[in-house]
């Protein structure tokens, strides 16, 4: 039987005595599905002003000339006038979130202040915007990414957010993918949903994500002892997927989890997030994560196997902050179709606050803060009293309507913030929309749905004053359209408003610019005379002495990095370096005065280099032996020597070290796990520790083997008490003397093709070795360290795909987000640098200056024969042929 659909239209001269009954229902079958979507959610007044007929006696007239029944006559006016280019209906619905919660993929967040994929695709029919690029730039969870696609439209988008930048791509990710590679996503999710709960015995509490909980909320509690617990263990088995290689299922199963968390808190969202009450959790509207978890997954699974939804073009993420797309090149764009922040207060990003925790985008109570600084400024604690002095633009500042509105808001708000707050929101999009104007192409339309506010009684006409602004720099307005009215906390009637402009001038491209290469001439002479390789910098031992805090194979020279930092960061500038590995260009930094950062996905080298980059308190680190040495004596057991002596590479654990040896080792590797190190002297301590595991001379707790890679030991078993050996090279350390000028610097834990800590910003240069396409794998020329930093097992086998130095073989596309990122914390004439290795099977930096076009331009690149290296007695040195210098702007 063909299903069918019902519309109810309520006529007050119905013949009913009954005032209830006086409606008709409209039936609609599957054929005419368009049709009953364009009314289902259309008031009986509007589907009434959409057919033309108020009156159900006027609709008898017509049916029984026409020879029809009421319920076809009624469907014919609908399709009649739906179908009229120039009469385009949707409903308040459309233009809030409100529809989206039943949409397929759109329902999988529920982000309110978002409009639905059926209101922009009337916008793109409407104004007749085909064959051209789309640009959004506050993309939100990427409504109008879908319904551009649907419509044949390619999409450039921005979204300052890391929670909805996450959202939209894992969307995309799916929608790329084959109906049937979906189906077996959707049958894993479903078989996950069954079992969640029971699976999740099997995993521990995610420690590091307990850790960031406490840095970001302190004392805060914001779910029940036994609920975060099992969030912690999500957390777990999650990352466990993703080394799996299951990374489609394991981003659906973070949806599916953040999803959930605000409805299983103590906290709710009532246009900002807030604490509930003790009597909104008498009524039962905290969840429980076991019914709200299993539903949500079961929901996502369903909506993979919608086969009407499936992604035509391939949209492109090229900016998190879209004030800055005048740092980008050829956007092209045909279109722009935005909802901005609404100026009303809310702050974004403390709405998502426990989201952005659960992804791991929040480390610590400063981050709020500054994501909060990088997006729109549309709430009062967006807005820092210094900006004051900073917000200057003539263009702006002569919008007569602005400048009346600041003037009331300064005499009737409680709060000068509030006046400020609004200057800042014109400001910023002032700069949204003229720096977007260098990609713009002829005729190039642009709809910009948003609102109005009151603040203190004080009409803030936001539509208004953005045409005016707008206007002045060339915009020329098309149309306004009201899409519905909406009130204020105090009940005072506001509007949402549709304007749309058209723009037509050439504008001349300011992305070319004279270079400020202040770099140039030190760069040309070390191109030149190659310093490095001459004394006294080709000394073997040149440089800090804590440069041999621990050995590391594939270090670079401390000759070469001091070359590069001093060359381009100036004296006291900011700098970082996106692969640090045991921190040889952070530390030549610190050493020289520069503030250097780093990321590193490796423990080991997290350690070394935050050890290096940071001065430690000897009393500090010696009392921290101490304790070890404390724990080693009271848990020397043999409990774990039986699970790790046959485990191994060349050789096992068991043929490096004398069996008690190795028992304090094991009990110091325990130690160190369950005290994961967060203190400068933390990292110099087991930063010596990992040295000392394995070399060829006496400080080694090994047979003798390599101080770089642990070849197979030879020579006899002798028993070295580990405390002893580690305070000998704790004391060597700390013995080394640091310059006057030596500034502490910081290093991040983390994969760097994932989004950067947003205290990584204003830099001056990003300095950096990536691994070389052809380079042996540390994880394996380093596994003794690694092993002793917590891998297991099966991090062995899984952790190594999270690599660059293994992803990069499959796609050089993996360095798309470096340079994205890299491109916004760089400041205005900042400059990226990187030490490739190229070799018979790949010139990287070829394939890199691919990938980098959409936001650097290449300065320079420099071959260097690797002839001149020493080998430092490696065996495999694998199949470099010469150093490059690539330099990007």
């Amino acid at each position: 039987m063909t299903k069918q659909y019902y519309k109810s239209l309520y006529f007050s001269d119905y013949p009913s005595k009954d005032a209830n009954g006086r409606s008709v229902t409209v039936a609609f079958n599957e054929p005419e599905m368009p049709y009953f979507t364009r009314v289902k959610d259309l008031t009986t007044p509007e589907v009434k002003d959409l057919i033309g007929y108020v009156f159900y006696d006027d609709i008898v007239k017509l049916a029984k000339l026409e020879e029809r029944s009421i319920n076809q006559t009624i469907k014919r006016l609908i399709k009649q006038n739906v179908e009229k280019q120039n009469k385009k209906y949707f409903t308040e619905k459309d233009v809030t979130f409100s529809n989206s919660k039943n949409i397929p993929f759109q329902r999988w967040y529920p982000y309110i202040e978002g409009y639905s994929p059926d209101f922009v695709k009337s916008l793109i029919e409407e104004y007749k915007i085909n064959d051209c690029v789309v640009y959004e730039p506050f993309a939100g969870t990427g409504t109008t990414i879908f319904a551009a696609d649907q419509c044949g439209l390619k999409t450039v988008y921005s979204e300052v957010n890391p929670l909805l930048q996450f959202l939209t791509q894992v969307k995309i990710n799916v929608l790329k993918e084959s109906q049937k590679k979906r189906k077996v996503i959707s049958n894993e999710l479903k078989k996950i949903s069954a079992n969640i709960f029971e699976t999740l015995n099997s995993f521990s509490e995610n420690i590091e994500l307990e850790t960031s909980y406490i840095q970001a909320f302190g004392k805060s509690k914001y779910f029940s002892k036994d609920t975060f617990s099992k969030i912690l263990k999500l957390r777990t088995y999650i990352d466990f997927l993703y080394l799996k290689s299951e990374e489609l299922v394991a981003d659906l199963l973070s949806i599916a989890v953040f999803s959930s968390l605000l409805s299983v808190s103590l906290l709710k969202k009532n246009g900002d997030v807030r604490f509930r009450t003790k009597e909104e959790i008498a009524k039962g509207e905290m969840k429980i994560l076991e019914d709200v978890l299993p539903k949500k997954i079961e929901e996502i699974a369903s909506d993979l196997l919608c086969a009407d939804f499936s992604m035509k073009t391939k949209p492109e993420f090229i900016l998190s902050n879209s004030k800055k797309t005048n740092c980008i090149h050829d956007l092209k764009i045909g279109a722009i179709i935005t909802s901005p922040p609404y100026l009303n207060g809310t702050n974004y990003f403390r709405n998502t606050k426990i989201e952005l925790w659960f992804l791991r985008y929040l480390q610590n109570e400063n981050d709020l803060r500054l994501f909060r600084d990088q997006a729109l400024t549309s709430g009062i604690n967006d807005v820092k009293r210094e900006y004051a002095s900073q917000i200057a633009n003539e263009k702006v500042d002569n919008c007569k309507l602005l400048s009346d509105t600041l003037l009331e808001l300064e005499q009737k708000s409680y709060d000068s913030r509030i006046q400020l707050m609004v200057k800042c929101y014109f400001y910023e999009m002032f700069q949204v929309f003229n720096n977007v104007k260098n990609h713009l192409q002829k005729n190039a339309k642009i709809l910009i749905d948003l609102g109005d506010s009151i603040f203190c009684g004080v009409h803030v006409k936001t539509d208004k004053i953005l045409i005016d602004i707008l206007q002045k720099i060339g915009y020329k307005l098309i149309d306004t359209k009201v899409l519905r009215k909406r009130r204020s906390k105090n009940n005072e009637i506001l509007s949402q408003v549709l304007i749309v402009f058209n723009y037509n001038q050439q504008v001349e491209n300011n992305n070319v610019k004279t270079p400020n290469y202040q770099w140039q001439e030190k760069w040309n002479d070390i191109k030149t005379n190659l310093p490095y390789q001459k004394e006294p910098f080709s000394k073997k031992n040149w440089g800090n002495p804590n440069h041999s805090l621990c050995s590391y194979q594939g270090k670079l020279k401390p000759a070469i990095a001091n070359h590069l930092v001093t060359t381009f960061v100036p004296e006291g500038g900011t700098f970082l370096d996106l692969f640090s590995g045991v921190g040889t260009i952070p530390f030549e930094g610190a050493l020289t005065g520069r503030k250097a950062y780093g990321i590193d996905i490796s423990k080991p080298a997290y350690y070394i280099s935050s050890a290096k980059v940071g001065k430690s308190n000897p009393e500090d680190c010696f009392e921290i032996i101490f304790d070890l040495e404390n724990y080693i004596n009271l848990n020397k057991s043999n409990a774990d020597f039986n699970r790790w002596k046959n485990f191994g590479f060349n050789k096992t654990l068991q043929d490096y070290y004398e069996p008690q040896t190795f028992s304090e080792i094991l009990s110091a590797r325990d130690y160190f796990i369950k005290n994961q190190p967060k203190t400068t002297e933390e990292m110099l301590v087991i930063s010596a520790l990992l040295h000392i595991l394995h070399g060829n001379r006496p400080y080694a707790l090994s047979r003798r083997s390599h101080p770089i890679v642990p070849y197979a030991p030879t020579g006899n078993f002798e028993y070295k008490i580990l405390t002893e050996k580690l305070k000998e090279k704790v004391l060597k350390s700390l013995k080394v003397e640091l310059p006057d000028n030596f500034t502490n610097g910081k290093i991040f834990l983390q994969d760097t093709t994932k989004i950067w800590s947003q205290e990584i910003t204003d830099l001056d240069a990003i300095i950096t070795s990536p691994p070389f396409f052809d380079s042996t794998r540390f994880y394996l020329a380093n596994w003794i360290r690694i092993w002793f930093a917590g891998w297991g097992i099966e991090d062995f086998k899984y952790q190594p795909r999270s690599f660059v130095e293994e992803k990069q073989k499959i796609d050089f596309s993996i360095y798309e987000p470096i340079f994205r990122q890299a491109k916004e914390r760089l400041k205005k004439d900042g400059v990226f640098v990187l030490h490739l290795g190229k070799s018979v099977k790949c010139d990287m930096a070829k394939e890199l200056q691919k990938v980098a076009k959409r936001w650097f331009k290449t300065a320079d690149l420099f071959d260097e024969s690797v002839a001149h290296c020493q080998t430092y007695g490696i065996k495999d040195i694998g199949t470099v042929t010469s150093h490059q210098y690539l330099v990007l702007v």
